[in-house]
């Protein structure tokens, strides 16, 4: 088992064991802080395994607060339960650290001749693991009357003594369990805040240590109390556990590098991001995925298209929860082939008036190349047939074969969110136009959704001819042949050399220039001449090489700004922009764009600093909410693919 070291008799600190290469990357999130109310959203807190809780770090100028772990935060509610549900009685006289670790939390503290190690890992989706280890520096044995104490925020829980230890009941019927590996004296419970001891004293001898543990379940109103922490043995492994998944986790973040590399760096800080966004399978959710982000109230769900990119991104690491991610869409699909907008663990809360652009056949593809997953594809592949199909049948309004961005209700509000870029330009002018009691679509056919289908029917294709249907194979490979003529013929303009979107009745082109517009690169529409026309303009510094590159509207337009997609950087744009490059042979300016990128980029190879939903184009500052899971994505994607 790797542990601090404890310290020796004579003050020195024996030396940290090197196996732990998570010790290299200290505080890649930045997890310290305590909330000032329950609603406080200003702490980022720490979460793995799935769990659908968290917790934080004493800031170091709190010393009064050592030995506890902030909260824990309840991902359902969106609420912290408590500053602290269980903080070691140690007075903390000189503070050593207090970091997080990729996949745990640690604080180092000294109390007299005393030097406490303590560590919070999470050992599944329902329970943390907090274990401190108590060093005895002195010269004779010591002995500890130890205890433990704890808040919750008014209103928050109602406290009461459990299975050795405490339990904190919420009001939607969720139960914290506070359990200790130890026999307990006596529990003591006063309105909001508890005091628990041991039933015996410990005693250590000089220069020896003892270790005392501690679980955190989160759990239905009836169910068990965790009892992992009964086994000193069950604890060492699951602790070795988490080290080895973690490690494995490190390798896969670009370990060309050194640890100290900028760009290793920001690999390590994506994954931990990603992982901290993970969800675990609850309540009507019989799989796991990841919110777009933890750190704010409304992402607490998982959105269609999110979903494909996580997807993409999770598989490089940990393709369980990838696996997860792309079942989990799918398991809410409706009797049309539609695929809701985005999925909560309240199903009255789903979004039914739009979906999202189709990408899920791209993320299955990736997920089988790496997984070879031949049962899941099986599973899979005719729910995304109904998936492809619902498009053509819902959203082509003239089938004329190529669709449109369309909503359930009729609303140009819920058919802009179905394009996943709510507020962008082109959408400036755009009415609606019914389809059926159920769809109608937008009155311009747009290029990114077409080149979508395009990518899904190759996906289809490919994903056919392994599952051995052959007829399927070649009937969605003729198919797309089909679409690639008509987005060449009639999305790509000459004079400018742009792909866009066009009036349904007219076939005009829609005059903005934005990510729509590569997207043909990304899925190997265009043709080679219409790619060159296309980099022409994508790195010409007055549209779409800005220092932070690949804005969401052309430099020169004159509606460009930093509004959310209307000027400002999205990172899954900017990954298909490179990747579209890429996919021409455009190498040296993917590579080049790519170490721009990184460079500008607000903070995002600095240990400590957020990744950001999007990025303006021209200062590279980071905006709107923090630690967002398809900039964490793609941006491994990005690191990955550089030469």
């Amino acid at each position: 088992m790797v542990l601090a070291g404890c310290s020796r008799r004579d003050g020195s600190v024996a030396a940290e064991p090197t196996s732990d290469q998570r010790r290299e990357f200290p505080d890649l999130i930045d997890h310290h802080g305590v909330p000032a109310a329950a609603e406080d959203w200003s702490v980022t807190p720490f979460s793995d395994q799935g769990a659908w809780f968290g917790f934080a770090l004493p800031p170091l100028d709190r010393t009064d607060l050592f030995g506890g772990f902030t909260g824990p935060f309840l991902m359902s509610r969106g609420r912290w339960l408590g500053p602290r549900l269980a903080q070691l009685e140690l007075d903390c006289e000189g503070a050593v650290s207090a970091v997080g670790l990729p996949g745990s939390l640690e604080q180092v503290w000294l109390s007299g001749k005393l030097r406490i190690v303590q560590s919070l890992w999470f050992d599944s989706s329902q329970t943390a693991v907090i274990r401190a280890r108590i060093c005895n520096r002195g010269d004779e044995p010591c002995r500890i009357d130890l205890a433990w104490n704890g808040a919750v925020f008014p209103d928050m829980a109602t406290l009461e003594p459990g299975r050795r230890g405490v339990l904190a009941r919420t009001s939607d019927s969720t139960t914290v369990h506070v359990t200790a590996d130890r026999s307990l004296g006596e529990v003591r419970i006063a309105g909001d805040s508890y005091r628990m001891s041991l039933a015996e004293a410990l005693t250590i001898a000089a220069g020896d240590s003892a270790t005392v543990t501690l679980a955190v379940g989160v759990v239905p109103a009836d169910g068990p109390s965790p009892d992992l922490v009964s086994l000193p043995a069950a604890i060492d492994a699951s602790y070795a556990r988490n080290l080895r998944r973690w490690g494995s986790y490190l390798a896969a973040g670009d370990s060309r590098r050194e640890p100290d590399d900028p760009v290793r760096i920001l690999a390590l800080k994506s994954i931990e991001t990603m992982v901290n966004n993970w969800r675990g399978p609850a309540g009507r959710l019989e799989y796991g995925g990841l919110f777009p982000s933890s750190n704010v109230w409304y992402f607490n769900g998982f959105w269609a298209w999110d979903s494909w990119k996580h997807a993409v991104g999770l598989v490089r690491f940990d393709p369980d929860i990838a696996r997860d991610q792309m079942r989990l869409m799918f398991d809410h699909q409706d009797d049309l082939g539609m695929i809701a907008d985005v999925v909560y663990l309240d199903a009255n809360e789903d979004n039914w008036r739009d979906t999202k652009p189709p990408l899920a056949g791209w993320a299955l593809e990736e997920v089988f190349t790496v997984t070879a997953d031949i049962d899941l594809v099986r599973d899979l592949y005719p729910r995304l047939v109904a998936y492809h199909e619902f498009w053509y049948a819902h959203r082509d309004h003239d089938r004329d074969g190529l669709c449109e961005y369309g909503s359930t209700d009729g609303t140009i509000v819920a058919a802009r969110w179905e394009s996943g870029m709510d507020n962008a330009v082109r959408f400036d002018h755009t009415e609606m136009l019914p389809n059926n009691a159920r769809a109608w679509s937008m009155n311009q056919e747009s290029v990114d959704l077409n080149s979508y289908l395009y990518r899904e029917k190759l996906a289809l294709a490919s994903l056919a001819a392994a599952l051995g249907e052959t007829a399927d194979s070649e009937r969605w490979t003729a198919e797309a042949t089909t679409l690639r003529g008509q987005i060449r013929s009639a999305m790509f303009d000459e004079a400018t050399g742009w792909f866009y979107d066009i009036h349904i009745d007219t076939g005009a082109i829609v005059p903005v220039q934005g990510p729509e517009g590569w997207t043909p690169l990304w899925a190997e529409v265009a043709t080679e001449r219409q790619a060159a026309r296309m980099r022409a303009a994508m790195l010409d510094t007055t549209k779409f090489r800005t220092p932070v590159p690949f804005p969401t509207v052309a430099r020169d337009h004159a509606e460009f700004s930093d509004g959310y997609w209307r000027g400002l950087v999205w990172l899954d744009q900017v990954y298909f922009a490179i990747d579209g490059l890429r996919s021409y042979g455009y190498d040296a300016d993917a590579d080049a764009l790519t170490r721009q990128l990184f460079a500008n980029l607000e903070g995002a190879t600095v240990p400590g600093r957020p990744l950001r939903e999007n990025y303006n184009a021209l200062t590279g500052e980071g905006r709107n909410v923090k630690h967002f899971s398809w900039t964490a994505a793609h941006l491994l994607l990005l690191v990955l693919a550089e030469q």
